[in-house]
């Protein structure tokens, strides 16, 4: 009979303040490159307590509801890890596109074989798309982007305390957008490896048309090989600044969304 007061005396201001604000941090490091993945649990839940502790006094405590029963934490902590993990998850989409260039070119080099496990995604990439992968994340660390998603967090909660958390259309359109946005990162990016190697096919076959009796694979396979990884090696530097501006923008729209 008592069980009632005695939860909603334990999901008073500060408790309820800081469940509500680790659960958002803690979906927005989930999906946070660099420490979403191959980053152990315990690493990340300290981290995630000691944020939460360093950004309550700058949340906005004044509007939290009142919570009097488990139903309702329930559905509160839902509706913060939604905003969390749309935090991250715009930031995945950019990265996740950028990987697309090593994709490309390494179907069109014919390197499919060498894949690797990306801890991240959790799945098998290849060793040129991972590589990818972790040039824009240390690029990311390096300009401060993860100050800018920290912003971007401490913005969400001045525009949505923790408690009014209420989702909108506008927020579906802006994964659409991130979605397609990170997509032509990556094609722009791996636009110059994959001009060079049709240029390379072009230039076997017409070899191979000239002198017949050449192995065409003995000649275009090893061609390929040594032209993706002289292209890749002068052109994706310039990935890292398709992805700054993709992020800088993402990260606009996503406080113009608050």
């Amino acid at each position: 009979m008592n069980a009632l007061p005695q939860l909603a005396d334990l999901l008073s201001q500060p408790l309820l303040l800081f469940v509500l604000v680790l659960t958002r941090l803690g979906m927005m490091l989930m999906a946070m490159p660099a420490i979403g993945g191959g980053v152990p649990m315990r690493v990340r839940a300290t981290l995630a307590i000691s944020i939460s502790l360093l950004l309550i006094p700058l949340v906005p405590s004044d509007a939290v509801p009142q919570i009097s029963s488990l139903v309702e934490l329930v559905i509160a902590a839902i509706r913060e890890a939604g905003i969390g993990l749309l935090i991250g998850l715009i930031v995945r989409l950019l990265v996740t596109g950028m990987q697309m260039a090593g994709e490309l070119a390494s179907s069109g080099g014919g390197m499919q074989l060498g894949d690797s496990l990306d801890p991240e995604l959790r799945a098998s990439v290849s060793t040129l798309s991972r590589l990818v992968g972790l040039l824009v994340t240390a690029v990311m660390i390096a300009f401060g982007g993860h100050r800018m998603m920290m912003e971007a967090l401490l913005d969400s909660f001045r525009a949505m305390p923790p408690g009014n958390v209420r989702f909108e259309v506008g927020m579906l359109e802006l994964i659409l957008f991130e979605l397609s946005a990170g997509i032509t990162a990556g094609i722009r990016a791996g636009a110059p490896i994959v001009a060079a190697l049709l240029l390379s096919n072009l230039v076997t076959g017409l070899i191979s048309r000239t002198l017949p009796q050449l192995n065409l694979l003995a000649i275009g396979l090893p061609l390929n090989a040594i032209v993706l990884l002289a292209v890749a090696a002068f052109t994706l530097g310039g990935s890292a600044w398709i992805f700054q501006d993709a992020f800088v923008l993402a990260m606009e729209n996503l406080r113009g969304q608050w």
